[in-house]
């Protein structure tokens, strides 16, 4: 590791370290946490849990919907119930409880907070965002899982005030606000979620301890919290990205899918020709081969210059693991986008793997 690049790794532990001691709210891999809640509120708690229906069945009275108290104890518990279901290995109630993070009838929600002019805009818009944030869970939890030390960190606070400022990279901008003006401004929270990869943090000064954090906005409505976007704003203050209007199918989880940040497969092709296909598919997508090791290729893409009219900011790192399973080889390929930028830089995992493949089942003249 170079000198300045042992900096940076200490400067982001430091950062993730911080999050993880402060935050106190490691949640728990137990069912247990989603059960009791608090009487207490948040600032600015405009509603609460919804009283119990009347004239229901019993069955509707035995299974009542989940109702969690709007404070950071009530998000942590909503959340918990999730990462409690993918930790018993459950992965399909785990996206079931992670659907009920989705504005109800969110359709008059827009129409209400935002405007009737726009909400059904929106509302097709916020579909798309929901699925990207659903899968991104599913896989995240399904990863944390699968690593028994991985611990994740939640902190919520009162949103962000204040306006929405364009991202820019390197004096170039990445992403511009829409211009929308609430017509009654919802109460928004931002959680800050941090995953500790490392389990030893003696490892911070030695550049190796490792952690990523990300950070989404909810709201609260109906007796939960509610997903409204990545980042530090709801999704409506930004532009919609260029291809927003693309048609998409039924949502499918599989590792191929775009919101994954790691792809996760056995392949039917020798280790040695693999390696070969994969650096041949890093360059493909502009990623320049930095290390190379025995069953271990990173590559790293340059950021966006002020010319570039490229969305994503770049700087990704991407890195291949081969593991040789007889005539078939194991590939791991993550995508890593550190703190700088992280909201604008793109998955790379999926194209590189897939220009991999097509070139191993392309005859070799």
């Amino acid at each position: 590791m170079t000198g300045r690049h042992k900096v940076a790794a200490i400067f982001c532990g430091l950062l993730s370290a911080a999050f993880f001691g402060a935050s106190g709210n490691v949640l728990a891999q137990s069912a247990s946490q989603s059960s009791a809640p608090s009487s207490s509120s948040a600032p600015g708690n405009t509603s609460s849990p919804p009283a119990a229906a009347t004239g229901a069945t019993p069955a509707q009275q035995a299974e009542p919907a989940p109702s969690y108290p709007q404070t950071a104890e009530g998000f942590n518990a909503q959340y918990a119930a999730a990462v409690a279901a993918y930790q018993a290995g459950d992965s399909a109630t785990g996206r079931r409880i992670l659907e009920q993070f989705r504005l109800p009838h969110s359709g008059d929600w827009f129409a209400e907070y935002i405007g009737p002019e726009q909400s059904a805009a929106l509302d097709t818009r916020y579909d798309r965002i929901f699925e990207r944030f659903v899968n991104h869970a599913d896989n995240t939890l399904t990863e944390l899982a699968r690593g028994k030390k991985s611990k994740l960190g939640v902190n919520l606070k009162p949103a962000t005030q204040g306006a929405a400022q364009g991202l820019t990279t390197e004096g170039t901008p990445a992403r511009d606000t829409s211009g929308i003006v609430p017509l009654k401004p919802p109460v928004c929270f931002n959680v800050i979620f941090g995953v500790q990869l490392t389990g030893k943090s003696d490892l911070l000064l030695k550049g190796e301890f490792k952690a990523l954090s990300w950070e989404d906005t909810y709201t609260y409505q109906d007796g939960a919290f509610r997903f409204l976007g990545q980042g530090a704003y709801p999704f409506w203050v930004w532009q919609a990205h260029p291809d927003a209007n693309a048609v998409t199918g039924p949502n499918v989880p599989t590792p191929l899918d775009y919101s994954a940040e790691t792809v996760d497969e056995v392949i039917p092709f020798a280790m040695d020709k693999v390696a070969a296909a994969l650096k041949s598919a890093m360059a493909s997508e502009n990623c320049n081969v930095t290390e190379e090791a025995a069953g271990r290729i990173e590559c790293k893409r340059p950021r966006v210059t002020a010319n570039s009219q490229h969305y994503a900011s770049g700087g990704e790192s991407v890195t291949g693991v081969l593991e040789a399973q007889g005539n078939q080889t194991h590939v791991r390929i993550t995508t890593g986008k550190g703190f700088y930028g992280r909201l604008v830089k793109s998955n790379y995992s999926v194209p590189i793997y897939e220009a991999m493949v097509k070139s191993l089942k392309t005859p070799q003249p």
